[in-house]
């Protein structure tokens, strides 16, 4: 790319200062830091305290960003668009490069993270998918863990939908029933395949529904009934069947799908996973 390119003044560690500082507000301590970055050693050493937290906080994120960018963003970027033809090259939209470097800054040390901003800034780069970049794809990736990161990977890449299930306890005489497991997937380990329990999960999952990523229902399921056979071998089941019930009461789960949205469909190509 041609020195004048505003992602290699990036690279020289000069746009993301105005990133990093913009990203902290206006706080007054922070306009007056912008005059002396230099101070980050000392700021970090000081006595904490919660006014001068968010100013620390602010300058080791811009402290490491600046490494990052002076010696590896050139390389991973080019790793990224190595396939774009060079005459499909083009400049990306400020509303897409700014919050996404903005984002690499604070991310650049967690690969999932790390990749979906890069991939999403190759994609505003290429004239031919450019259009499927949108700045609220930024916003998405800023509200998603390391973690998630990596689980909603497989489940955007998915082509069809997913089987979940949600374990409930039937209360006696079809009384009603209490949800005691929500949103549980098959996830396995890979080295064993053996089920594995991440009790974060139902919490990522209305993440990934919050941020219209994905959508799930219960009370329908897929027709091919055998791909919910793992459920009842799930740890979160097995261990409830166990468990003294009150007179009547069974433990149950009930099948739903869990399938992509428009939006995650979208989001996963501008992320090149599609």
């Amino acid at each position: 790319m041609a020195d004048e390119d505003p992602i290699k003044a990036v690279n020289d560690g000069i746009s993301i200062v105005a990133e990093v500082l913009k990203a902290a507000g206006d706080a007054p301590q922070v306009k007056e830091a912008a005059g002396n970055l230099g101070q980050t050693a000392v700021t970090l050493t000081k006595t904490i305290n919660n006014v001068l937290l968010p100013l620390a906080a602010v300058n080791f994120a811009f402290d490491k960003a600046k490494f990052y960018f002076s010696s590896k963003f050139q390389r991973d970027l080019a790793e990224k668009t190595k396939k774009i033809p060079p005459e499909h090259i083009v400049e990306p939209k400020a509303s897409i490069a700014g919050p996404t470097l903005q984002g690499l800054a604070f991310t650049h040390e967690e690969p999932n993270l790390r990749d979906m901003y890069l991939n999403l800034l190759t994609t505003s780069m290429d004239g031919r998918s450019a259009s499927f970049a949108h700045p609220a794809f930024v916003e998405i990736i800023k509200q998603l863990d390391s973690e998630e990161a990596h689980l909603i990977q497989g489940v955007l890449q998915a082509s069809l939908p997913h089987p979940i299930v949600q374990v409930i306890r039937t209360l006696k005489d079809n009384a009603g029933y209490q949800l005691l497991a929500l949103h549980v997937l098959n996830l396995t380990r890979l080295d064993t395949n053996e089920p594995l329990e991440n009790k974060r999960l139902p919490a990522m999952i209305d993440n990934w529904i919050r941020l219209g990523l994905v959508e799930v229902t219960y009370g329908t399921h897929l027709i091919d009934t055998g791909v919910y056979s793992w459920a009842d071998k799930r740890p979160e089941y097995l261990r409830l069947i166990v468990e003294p019930q009150p007179a009547g009461a069974k433990i149950e789960y009930e099948k739903g799908v869990m399938r992509c949205t428009d939006l995650g469909k979208r989001f996963a190509q501008a992320i090149g996973l599609k």
